[in-house]
């Protein structure tokens, strides 16, 4: 599905355009999360070293510039060429809301200035930090550019079932299980932090969907075969 509409992309210089424009929000939301994530749980100011706004800014102005062209292309062409524009108009929303999510970690940061720790979750959440910060972002962005629809369903299928253990690691904190270990604010930021981390999850995951599934079923994350 995801391969006729990339060749229609090169063939067509505004949506090809438009297709630069998603891989330059994909590489600063992959630098935005990758520069949070240290700085809420290793570092002990909140300092980061790239501006974050300003990147979240650009993501904002991609997203409408890709909207534009898009939009401008249909006008023009309608007819076959609705269909991949439509599938690009729904994928940069998920792109942008991983971006947003990511500014809300480093807004954590700052609430919370010393590392976010609590020792009986540490591991628990270096393995998910690990899964989505090294392996699901950026091999997700190499599958997207690549158009490797048989990667995006084994990275959908490898790692949905992540989600589940950002929701334990809330529902953990919220029933009180670590009360008393920590501080209250530290409770709290973690419980945030595990939501935030589920959510750029399943945004960048719904990307993956675009290329695994036809468009009705963009951001679908069953069947496609066991984990």
């Amino acid at each position: 599905m995801f391969k006729a509409i990339r060749e229609l992309f090169t063939r067509e210089s505004l949506l090809e355009q438009a297709m630069v424009d998603v891989d330059g929000m994909l590489e600063k939301v992959e630098a935005m999360v990758s520069a949070a994530v240290p700085v809420l749980r290793q570092s002990e100011g909140t300092e980061v070293q790239i501006d974050i706004e300003a990147m979240d800014a650009a993501v904002n102005r991609f997203e409408e510039d890709v909207r534009r062209k898009v939009f401008t292309h249909l006008s023009l062409m309608g007819g076959e060429k609705v269909y991949p524009g439509l599938v690009l108009i729904s994928i940069i929303v998920d792109v942008e809301r991983a971006g947003d999510y990511a500014k809300n970690i480093l807004t954590l940061s700052q609430q919370h200035p010393a590392p976010l720790r609590i020792p009986a979750l540490d591991e628990e959440v270096s393995q998910i930090e690990e899964a989505i910060v090294g392996r699901v972002i950026p091999e997700g962005r190499r599958i997207f550019i690549d158009n490797d629809e048989e990667g995006a369903k084994a990275l959908i299928r490898d790692y949905r079932g992540l989600s589940k253990r950002c929701e334990a690691i809330t529902h953990a904190l919220a029933a009180g299980e670590h009360a008393g270990s920590v501080s209250p604010s530290t409770l709290v930021c973690m419980a945030l932090y595990a939501r935030f981390l589920k959510r750029i999850l399943s945004h960048w995951l719904n990307l993956m969907t675009a290329l695994a599934n036809p468009f009705d079923r963009i951001g679908v994350k069953t069947d496609l075969g066991p984990r």
